[in-house]
């Protein structure tokens, strides 16, 4: 009884895992074809702090969606000193440059997450003291939160801001849902239990 029980938990966990990777995939949105400004702040690789980096672009950035697939055009004030950009689909096309601002634009995926980005970094001996040539990781955190979904809203450009000017990144899963398939995992264990022992003392009699 005891080995047929935890089949039972097990094949439940399996379909659990399952639903809740479903709910994950499902709540990456997909957004309406068009262009919006959207803020985002760049940050250190391996921690949650402002990168040096983050001065080095104006804001808001542009996300262009087309047919589903998104874009992020960034503009950098100091392309003398940012030589590339690279996403994690790919390097950055360059969209357009004058004097030493240019703008670069680079396909990403779900903007729910934050988006690592590497760059090629040259500063002047004169302004960092020495040599400096290196490549860079960064994370960019997008704001999301105003970008209408593909089921809703117009292609107008829209300006998209988080609370006193922060980037707030939108919850990636709903756990009321995991909530209650918890809640269902302990009830069928509980009628399982129960009809399990009914069949023992039956037998007994």
């Amino acid at each position: 009884m005891k080995r047929r029980m935890m089949m039972f938990i097990g094949i439940f966990m399996f379909s659990l895992f399952h639903m809740v990777s479903t709910t994950d995939v499902a709540s990456a949105a997909t957004f309406e074809n068009g262009t919006y400004n959207i803020p985002f702040e760049l940050k250190e690789a391996g921690t949650n702090n402002a990168s040096i980096a983050d001065g080095y672009f104006s804001k808001p950035a542009k996300l262009v969606v087309k047919n589903g697939v998104n874009y992020i055009q960034l503009t950098t004030t100091e392309s003398d000193w940012i030589k590339s950009i690279s996403g994690p689909l790919g390097s950055a096309t360059v969209i357009s440059e004058s004097g030493n601002t240019r703008t670069v634009q680079f396909e990403v995926g779900n903007l729910s997450n934050a988006v690592n980005l590497k760059m090629h970094v040259v500063v002047p001996k004169e302004i960092a003291g020495m040599e400096y040539d290196n490549h860079h990781s960064v994370r960019a955190d997008f704001n999301t939160s105003g970008i209408p979904t593909a089921s809703a809203g117009s292609t107008e450009t829209k300006e998209v801001s988080g609370e006193n000017g922060s980037v707030e990144n939108p919850k990636t899963g709903d756990t009321s849902s995991i909530g209650l398939y918890i809640v269902l995992l302990l009830g069928s264990i509980a009628v399982f239990a129960l009809t399990s022992r009914k069949i023992a003392v039956s037998k007994l009699k």
